[in-house]
């Protein structure tokens, strides 16, 4: 192992590839170019101690690399699965994108087992902490249309909001959408938080990469960790 770049990604030695770890979603790691996400260090560090300087196993899936190029792998060392281990301690959440779902039901157990212990991100939200690098990424609703495809901290009031069967969408100030599709609604009611109620009218920090959807930007969230209440 050559390196490892943050909770969910590694390079390995001696053929230089990045390898995104299969079924997990890891906080993002703070950049000069990108905000990071609480307990990212956390996540790292822990992947750091399972997997640097070790020879490790890649088990593949339906697909081998994604559309950034990466090698797509669950990662063995030690007898260990690296990916179900990092999301049992709460330092990754469940994060299954199909066709590649061999162990869908083994990271989704973790995944519960990092609930009921309340374990990393799923510990007190009250508690959780940004990180200091985050300030100089902060913007306004009306400037999100500036930074499409930049990952940035937006600071502003939820306004209004619209759902349907799939979809949650809190309008952020009239400028920008806050988005947390169905399948992540689970994420949020594990803290009690039904999204349209709990944020509307109050001012939030939201961190997450900016997409334009039918003229509008907009922050995809699919955990609680990625808004933060400002009231």
């Amino acid at each position: 192992m050559l390196s490892v770049i943050d909770g969910d990604t590694v390079i390995l030695g001696g053929v230089d590839t990045h390898v995104r770890y299969l079924g997990i979603d890891a906080p993002e790691i703070p950049t000069d170019e990108s905000p990071g996400d609480p307990l990212s260090p956390e996540s790292k560090q822990f992947n750091e101690r399972l997997v640097l300087g070790k020879k490790v196993k890649l088990e593949f899936d339906k697909e081998k690399y994604d559309h950034y190029g990466r090698m797509l792998a669950y990662i063995y060392v030690d007898g260990i699965f690296v990916n179900e281990e990092i999301v049992r301690n709460g330092l990754a959440r469940a994060f299954i994108i199909e066709p590649n779902n061999k162990y869908l039901e083994v990271i989704y157990k973790a995944e519960e087992q990092a609930k009921r212990e309340r374990k990393g991100i799923w510990g007190e939200l009250s508690k959780r902490k940004g990180t200091s690098e985050n300030a100089k990424f902060l913007i306004k609703p009306s400037q999100a249309s500036r930074y499409i495809g930049q990952r940035v901290v937006v600071r502003g009031k939820i306004t209004d909001f619209r759902k349907s069967d799939k979809v949650i969408v809190l309008n952020m100030e009239g400028d920008m959408d806050v988005v947390i599709f169905s399948w992540d609604w689970r994420n949020f009611y594990f803290f009690g938080v039904t999204p349209e109620k709990y944020y509307l009218g109050k001012p939030v920090e939201v961190v997450g990469r900016v997409k334009m959807y039918r003229g509008k930007p907009q922050i995809v969230i699919g955990h609680p960790i990625s808004i933060k209440d400002l009231k």
